[in-house]
């Protein structure tokens, strides 16, 4: 099977190949032939009386300048992956050949290592089983946790409560004996206040008897009044009506009357009202007074009795003195049974610490269940990209040996997304612009014009042979079928137009150490005379060249021959003029 090559070095070597040229030699030769040629015309008279002239006329016209290039098809940047393994392994399976298109994502290989699987397995049992202690030992102490809590709040509650006891037993203790004296004292002075009480209630009893009648008959008389009042304002409006229909009083009498009619019975409504309210009070100032005296006569009774009970008080001493020993013992009951249960707290102190190294033995258990299945999911090599393949490494039953860097098992391209790398000569490099159109052709289909343009400039350059070139990149408007990469590609870019500029062929212009010159044919004394001339040269696209400056439009100038009546083109002159620096030097439109 074919080895995978580099695709760098290969592109270099193509370049070379196309970029180089053999120009020190043919420099070489070239000034040893014009040396002879010299030195024999210097000592041989010519006996030729002129050659055949190739002339053409300078002419205006539009030019539309060019840079050729060699270069080759290339994937874009991440459109060529080279893929390999980062583990080493056996191939199982191979899932795609060569030529073939595969996805991004999809299975490419798969590596035979059981181990790794085994491992994964062990690994995943390791994981439940520290997962399942780890739940043990939780719901274990959070049990403990709660039950301790719980016993050592009611430890805490019970000594709050048996202290309180004690305090309240104490305090009880020492105002007993003050408060058997003072309760008999304020016994006896309840029992004269309770007889008072019972003789003023039934004084007042008597006296609401009394006035309760007044009240009733001031009501009725109040209501009789309003009942007058309104028969008399009922008796009025009548009149006023009759009034009103014999025409001897206004409406508004009769409303006023309406009007005033209306009040006074409301005021009767109001003194029917008041009768039974002062009824009701009568009749509940009455009750009041009765229950005074119901409630007075109960104070005295319980006022006796307080009598009685205070007297009793004094044997209540020695109950109180026994209710602080007993409290007392309680207090130290809830003491004790507080350190007990506290104690218990250093136990959960520890099954925390359990815990802790439980979760820590989790975490390392599940990352070695992520590890390996990391190695696992490393067994099935899949593509980044969608794109064709272009070379497989090994084979299915080779054995991958992952190193330092991972072995190339499998190249994959996207041939949708390619481009073409063009070796642009320095003395072109220039005016090489971003954007500029490119027209390109490939060995493979040389009918075939592949537009594009430059997306990339390279600021460094490559050297090879003594030839400096630039790399420029050729973006292809869309894609081209049947482009592979590393195809040799012949590339054009259009670097601008000049528009009604003076042309002249190419071959005419005669580059020199002083600029470049054209020679420009006229007649004197009805001979030839071949003059140079200096010009300003614009552009070129390898036929025409543009003449900005020194010469006009309609002069004839020379292409090759020489005449009689001057001298000739390669003829007597020193090798070494002018006209004889047209080296082996590319034009400037990057041409040969």
């Amino acid at each position: 099977m074919e080895s995978v090559s580099n695709p760098q070095t290969a592109a270099l070597r193509r370049k070379t190949r196309r970029r180089f040229r053999p120009w020190p030699s043919a420099v070489a030769i070239g000034v040893l032939l014009a040396l002879g040629w010299w030195g024999w015309s210097a000592t041989h008279a010519s006996k030729d009386t002129g050659s055949p002239l190739i002339t053409a006329k300078v002419v205006r016209g539009d030019l539309e300048e060019t840079i050729s290039a060699t270069g080759s098809v290339t994937a874009q940047t991440g459109a060529e992956v080279k893929i390999g393994s980062q583990i080493t392994g056996v191939i199982k399976r191979l899932y795609t050949d060569v030529g073939q298109i595969v996805h991004k994502g999809a299975p490419i290989a798969e590596l035979d290592l059981p181990d790794i699987t085994a491992q994964r397995n062990e690994a995943q049992a390791n994981l439940a089983a520290a997962e399942m202690k780890l739940q043990q030992d939780l719901s274990g102490v959070q049990m403990l946790k709660d039950q301790t809590n719980s016993a050592v709040t009611q430890a805490k509650a019970q000594l709050r409560s048996a202290e309180a006891q004690l305090a309240s037993a104490k305090a009880a203790a020492r105002q007993q004996e003050e408060q058997t004296r003072t309760d008999i004292q304020k016994a006896q002075a309840a029992l004269s206040a309770a007889k008072a009480a019972l003789s003023t209630a039934q004084a007042t009893l008597r006296q609401t008897q009394a006035s309760a009648n007044l009240e009733i008959a001031t009501a009725q008389a109040q209501l009789t009044q309003a009942q007058a009042t309104a028969h008399n304002a009922e008796l009025n409006l009548q009149r006023q009506k009759q009034l009103l229909q014999k025409g001897f009083v206004a409406q508004s009498a009769v409303d006023d009357a309406q009007a005033t009619y209306t009040v006074d019975e409301a005021q009767v409504a109001a003194a029917q009202q008041n009768v039974e309210l002062v009824r009701q009070k009568v009749t509940a100032d009455l009750q009041t007074a009765q229950d005074q005296v119901t409630q007075a006569q109960q104070n005295l009774d319980s006022a006796k009795a307080a009598y009685d009970a205070a007297k009793a008080e004094v044997y209540q001493n020695a109950v109180k003195e026994a209710d602080v020993r007993n409290a007392q013992a309680a207090v130290n009951q809830a003491k004790a049974n507080l350190i007990s249960v506290q104690a218990n707290l250093t136990q959960n102190l520890l099954k925390q610490q359990t815990i802790v190294q439980d979760q820590d033995q989790v975490a390392a258990a599940r990352q070695q269940v992520a590890y390996w299945n990391a190695q696992v999911n490393k067994t099935i090599i899949r593509s980044p990209i969608t794109g064709t393949v272009l070379q497989l490494a090994s084979q299915q039953g080779e054995t991958l040996v992952a190193g330092l860097s991972a072995p190339t098992l499998i190249i994959v391209a996207d041939l949708h997304r390619l481009q073409i790398d063009a070796y642009v000569d320095e003395t072109d490099i220039g005016k090489v612009k971003l954007g500029q159109e490119a027209d390109c052709t490939v060995d493979a289909f040389p009918h075939m014009v592949i537009k594009g343009h430059v997306a990339k400039i390279a600021s460094g350059s490559t050297i090879m042979q003594g030839v400096v070139t630039y790399d420029v990149t050729i973006a292809l408007d869309h894609p081209y079928p049947g482009l592979k990469p590393d195809m040799t590609a012949n590339v054009i870019i259009h670097v601008g137009k000049l528009s009604n500029v003076l042309l002249v062929p190419a071959e005419s212009v005669h580059l020199g150490v002083h600029g470049a010159t054209v020679d420009v044919l006229t007649m004197k004394d009805g001979k030839q005379v071949i003059t140079p001339h200096v010009v300003k040269v614009g552009g070129s696209d390898g036929v025409n060249t543009a003449i900005l400056a020194g010469l006009n439009e309609g002069d004839t100038i020379v292409r090759a021959g020489t005449a009689s009546s001057n001298r000739p083109m390669w003829g007597n002159a020193s090798p070494f003029t002018s006209n004889n620096k047209n080296k082996q030097k590319k034009p400037s439109n990057g041409g040969s």
